[in-house]
């Protein structure tokens, strides 16, 4: 497939994607100072934002800022030499993990999670699979 060997395609999309792991990891910090109520996510079933949902989106955060750097790699943003192994098995673990996401996103009790992070999940996801899948500088 050629669209998967475009390094203009696979730099915006990687571009994209660091936009949406962006917002989310705002999201998760907004829920930890509970700006935003807690019942928008962890699946729509807390009322209250206990000391280790508050930790768990900081963590989130965190994980997130990693996939950031991830997914950068993967898409070439470190220069012309290959992909280590290890970038390149991280960016399928992600890959997957945003799938899987999505699917708890789509099954939250809570509409506002279903609406605000079902989409951004569904996005980088595909982002993401499209990045893994590229054949840049492999």
């Amino acid at each position: 497939m050629d669209f998967l060997s475009n390094a203009q395609l696979i730099v915006t999309t990687a571009n994209v994607a660091t936009l949406l792991f962006s917002v989310v990891i705002v999201l998760q910090l907004l829920l930890a100072a509970e700006i935003l109520p807690v019942s928008m996510a962890w699946g729509g079933r807390q009322s209250i934002l206990t000391p280790s949902l508050r930790i768990s989106s900081i963590i989130a955060a965190i994980l997130l800022g990693l996939f950031i750097f991830v997914i950068r790699y993967r898409a070439g943003f470190m220069g012309n030499a290959p992909i280590p192994l290890v970038i390149l098995v991280a960016s399928w673990i992600i890959t997957a993990f945003m799938a899987f996401n999505t699917l708890g996103n789509l099954a939250s009790k809570s509409l506002k999670e279903k609406l605000v992070f079902g989409p951004i999940t569904i996005l980088l996801t595909l982002a993401c699979l499209l990045i893994s899948a590229s054949s840049l500088a492999i």
